[in-house]
């Protein structure tokens, strides 16, 4: 696994994390029950990724890259 494959992650996190704060304020201060729905599943989205990150990271402390 590359550096760039977790930075990429990680950018893929920053998104969504935004995306989820961005309609949870149009849904908390203008009242947009759309925005409530894009909030609930970005949520839902960021709970997968976080297990799938999660696991990805317990597999690398399980079995470290072999050093040169």
């Amino acid at each position: 696994m590359s550096n760039n494959d977790w930075q990429d992650r990680m950018f893929e996190l920053d998104d969504i994390v935004r995306l989820v704060k961005l309609e949870a304020q149009n849904f908390y201060d203008k009242n947009n029950k759309s925005a409530g729905t894009r909030a609930r599943k970005g949520l839902s989205e960021l709970a997968k990724f976080c297990a799938n990150e999660r696991k990805l990271i317990q597999d690398k402390k399980n079995n470290p890259d072999p050093q040169v």
